[in-house]
């Protein structure tokens, strides 16, 4: 059978957020209570921590919600992201279905709708750039899980990352050029003062990266790319830096807020936040960049903070989603470490 005509279901990964206020602890324990989070913590302790935690977390998280309008956007810009990717195809031999890790609709729901559709081969989407066992690594086991119980086997193909395709690099310099233009336009005394750029990713426990997790060299070859258009197409200072510690044990490093300081004691005045872990707008762009880090920014002296955006619901997204799909299927050329 030609791969054209087999019925091909595309669950496309993600990672979820609370669409209430009501659920702001109900997910927070949903997500830590995830093996790959509290790892090396046998499993009814690891409940009971991850139900703590929800409660200490849970009011000033709740507090943070309220700010960006009381739930998370994710759901709304992936199921535009899935609609983007959907008209590409628009083919009646896809099926695509949003699964959430740690929120509906679950990854369970969405398996059971392709498994009904009939779907016979099965591809594996994260919506991650880069690969952690904390995410798309998290999502691929609740998948097995799922299908354990759905009693399914249908033919699998895992996507596991996509950290220097080239079009993912082209639409994060897209993004930065904006927010440079913006800086350009919004900046009123002298135009010389220079811009500093700053690459934020998502951090992560130490304890976890020395398990063997591939996060940081993945994030390092997404900033590697973008620090060599930084050089030679913009002249512009950059530098790496990692948002989002939770916890008093040591994490991935640089911290932002640590970034931030030490930037404003050497004189910069013009910042530019890059996002280059998230594909949506959510609680961490919305919330943490948007208002905490500028806010640190503010205290200690930067003039201009502008937060580049998110891909959201733009259409070069959908077609990046679309040339990694093609690669997973074999109609197009192996240039990249896309497919597991």
């Amino acid at each position: 059978m030609a791969t054209e005509q087999i019925k091909t279901g595309i669950l496309l990964l993600n990672f979820g957020g609370p669409w209430s206020l009501k659920e702001v602890k109900p997910f927070l324990y949903r997500v830590f209570s995830d093996p790959n989070i509290l790892v090396k913590i046998p499993s009814p302790l690891r409940e009971c921590l991850a139900f703590l935690i929800a409660q200490i977390k849970g009011a000033s998280s709740i507090k943070a919600y309220k700010t960006i309008g009381g739930y998370s956007p994710q759901l709304h810009w992936t199921k535009l992201q899935a609609m983007s990717l959907g008209n590409i195809l628009n083919n009646i031999f896809f099926k695509i279905s949003i699964g959430m890790l740690a929120s509906s609709p679950s990854i369970g729901e969405a398996l059971a709708e392709l498994k009904g559709w009939g779907t016979e081969q099965l591809i594996l989407l994260p919506l991650f750039p880069q690969y952690s066992t904390t995410t798309a690594g998290s999502c691929f086991k609740e998948t097995y899980k799922q299908l354990k119980k759905l009693k399914w086997q249908p033919v699998i193909k895992e996507i596991c990352s996509w950290p220097d395709h080239p079009d993912y690099i082209s639409l994060l310099i897209q993004t930065l050029d904006e927010a440079m233009q913006k800086a350009k336009t919004e900046w009123t005394k002298d135009h010389n003062i220079p811009v500093h750029i700053i690459f934020s990713a998502h951090s992560l426990p130490l304890a976890i990266v020395k398990r063997g997790d591939p996060y940081p060299q993945e994030i390092n070859q997404t900033f590697l790319k973008l620090q060599a258009y930084c050089l030679n197409s913009l002249s512009t200072p950059c530098s790496l830096a990692f948002q989002s510690r939770n916890g008093r044990l040591p994490w991935l490093e640089p911290y932002l807020e640590n970034e931030l300081i030490r930037l404003a004691k050497l004189g910069s005045k013009r910042l530019i936040i890059v996002p280059i872990s998230f594909v949506s707008d959510h609680i961490e762009t919305l919330w943490e960049l948007d208002l905490l880090y500028s806010k640190i920014a503010q205290k200690n002296g930067i003039e201009q903070y502008i937060r580049a955006r998110t891909f959201n619901n733009d259409i070069k997204f959908g077609n990046l989603l679309f040339k990694i799909l093609l690669k997973s299927l074999d109609f197009a050329s192996t240039t990249s470490n896309e497919v597991c």
